[in-house]
């Protein structure tokens, strides 16, 4: 195999656990790599997913905050084509199983369940959105789901290489 070939390998697997760690271990188990690289290239990609994502959301949630809130929905709420539309909205809130879920979580476990939960059960741009969203003014929310990611990979990865070795 080429050096490119193999470069692409490890920026995939690198990719896919930035984004979803659940199938990542997986993925680079089957592509061949051995139980140290795996746990290194899903741990790095990861936690660099997740400090991306964790920049990425307060950016956002600032845009948000600047833009609609204080500028454009006042405006939009003054025209009468959008006040009526508008007030509906903010009136009625609609529920799908997934917020439902999100909801028990938060109320349930908190920064706990969410940190906890954010690697597997939900995605790592997700999760670190929620976090960020409801717990912004903690101190180490950034090291609390790094860690949970590095911890997460040594799980999966265990259990990847157990299975493969079981083949």
């Amino acid at each position: 195999m080429g050096i490119d070939v193999e470069i692409l390998r490890w920026l995939g697997v690198f990719l896919m656990s930035g984004l979803k760690l659940f199938a990542a271990p997986f993925l680079s188990i089957h592509m061949g790599f051995s139980y140290s690289q795996t746990l290194v290239f899903t741990a790095v990609g990861g936690v660099a997913g997740v400090w991306f994502f964790y920049h990425l959301s307060h950016i956002f949630i600032a845009i948000y905050h600047r833009y609609y809130t204080h500028r454009l929905r006042p405006y939009l709420m003054s025209l009468s084509f959008f006040k009526t539309r508008l007030s509906l909205h903010t009136k009625k809130r609609i529920f799908s199983k997934r917020s439902r879920v999100i909801a028990k979580v938060r109320s349930k476990y908190g920064l706990l369940g969410i940190v906890v939960l954010t690697p597997v059960f939900l995605s790592i741009p997700l999760g670190t959105f929620l976090a960020i969203t409801y717990y912004s003014k903690h101190r180490h929310l950034l090291a609390y789901l790094a860690a949970s990611v590095v911890c997460w990979t040594i799980i999966l990865t265990t259990i990847g290489q157990l299975l493969e070795i079981q083949r």
